[in-house]
């Protein structure tokens, strides 16, 4: 009982600070729609929370659980031995052999199979999260799932003011987009880190293109640092994925936009170019082989883990040839699958419903297309597809898992989904269906 007082005394503060606050007001719709977001967020938390406890026997695997329940062990030093939990917390002279009595209780702090390293390296900064919101949550999980929504809706509502000033679609169109993708609901409501990285997007994404736009401010500079910060800590790759947009929308925006298109797919030819022969340049670093260890150490994973859901591709070796070859069917994997066919379980169907209905917005694209009717709306399109086509390659490539190939894919979602609605002419197409079925 009081526990879920607690709960309910954090989740009046945190609708409350979703009322007032001006970063969560959403010009063109209602007041009320941020603490609506966060409630739904909230919920959906605690549904995937669910999903997780009854049909995932070992909670010591599921992703939901596993880096919480990791999180007791370093909290536990907090009443006997503070000094131990702070140094621990921030990572300040916690290497000793002395810590190892907190850290080998926990499942995940050491990485296994190599897979948690190098691009992938975060977690332990998810354990550390969870050991910090223990002091205010005193290990009650819904209320670190009422965190992890709060800060994930702060990210998207940053994401939502970015996308609303560069793209000029409806407000409906782009909280849909931003706010109510299934993958995108779902994924960053529980805890996990992906939530976190919702909220490094939204920063990244606030304080670049106000930078961009030359209004230089302490906040704005301070946004943008702790993102880069953030990313580098936790998803490495999401970092690097969007670096080459970011580059070309500096050009384009400091030359008033001439040339956007040019712009940027040389950007990212240079960038490709750059990424695939850096070893030539800097001896210590070679990208081609960090992507091919990745790849082989998630099937490694596969195997160890016994995973339904393992593709059977090219292996990838550090040769250009090999990338050129398994780029195209990594770019399809990361797009749309799983198919509809190959759905198992609730979670593959999820996911298979989701990717059907993005097929076909694809298509309605196509036929529907329309040309941006300013070269600021172009350059932004053209800023989203870029992060999407790196994202995608990057994690197509190298996640043959599709249950988290589906996850690694997600902070591109929104964009993908933008890109599409302002790629397609709505009223063109609005106009068509109702001549089809004789309204006009």
């Amino acid at each position: 009982m009081p526990e879920a007082l607690l709960l309910i005394f954090y989740l009046i503060i945190f609708i409350f600070l979703t009322s007032i606050l001006k970063v969560f007001r959403m010009k063109g719709l209602p007041f009320w729609s941020a603490p609506l977001f966060l409630i739904l967020k909230f919920l959906a938390g605690l549904g995937l929370a669910w999903i997780y406890s009854n049909f995932y026997s070992d909670r010591s695997t599921a992703d939901v659980f596993k880096l919480f329940d990791d999180s007791k062990h370093l909290y536990a030093a907090f009443d006997q031995h503070p000094e131990d939990y702070f140094r621990m917390l921030t990572g300040l002279a916690s290497d000793a052999p002395y810590y190892d009595r907190y850290f080998n209780q926990m499942n995940h702090w050491f990485p296994s199979f190599e897979v948690n390293q190098g691009l992938y390296y975060d977690t332990r900064t998810l354990i550390r999260i969870n050991a910090f919101f223990r002091l205010f949550s005193f290990g009650y999980y819904p209320i670190h799932v009422l965190l992890f929504s709060f800060l994930a809706l702060w990210g998207s509502m940053l994401t939502w003011r970015v996308f609303s000033r560069g793209s000029a679609l409806n407000p409906k169109l782009l909280m849909v987009s931003v706010f109510f993708l299934p993958s995108v609901l779902a994924w960053t409501s529980g805890v996990l880190k992906e939530s976190v990285v919702m909220l490094f997007t939204g920063m990244f994404l606030s304080g670049f293109f106000a930078l961009a736009e030359r209004r230089f401010s302490f906040r704005n500079i301070l946004s943008l640092l702790f993102s880069i910060l953030g990313f580098a800590v936790m998803k490495a790759y999401i970092l690097l994925a969007i670096l080459p947009g970011a580059l070309a929308w500096i050009i384009v925006t400091w030359r008033n936009f001439k040339q956007p298109r040019l712009t940027f797919v040389l950007t990212l030819i240079v960038s490709a170019v750059l990424a695939l022969n850096i070893q030539y340049l800097i001896p210590s670093i070679n990208f081609m082989e960090t992507l091919s260890v990745k790849q082989q150490a998630m099937l490694r994973l596969a195997y160890y883990t016994d995973s339904g859901s393992v593709l059977f591709v090219n292996p990838l070796d550090p040769r250009l040839m090999s990338f050129v070859r398994n780029w195209p069917e990594a770019m399809l994997n990361a797009s749309f699958r799983p198919w509809v066919t190959e759905a198992n379980n609730a979670m593959q169907w999820f996911s298979a419903l989701e990717n059907l209905v993005l097929a076909l917005l694809t298509l309605v694209c196509i036929i529907f297309y329309k040309k941006q009717d300013s070269p600021g709306k172009l350059a932004f399109l053209w800023f989203c597809l870029s992060f999407v086509l790196v994202l995608y390659s990057i994690t197509g490539i190298t996640t043959p898992i599709l249950g988290t190939l589906v996850r690694y894919r997600m902070p591109a979602l929104p964009f993908f989904v933008l890109a599409i609605l302002m790629m397609t002419d709505l009223k063109k197409m609005v106009q068509t269906v109702k001549k089809l079925y004789g309204y006009e």
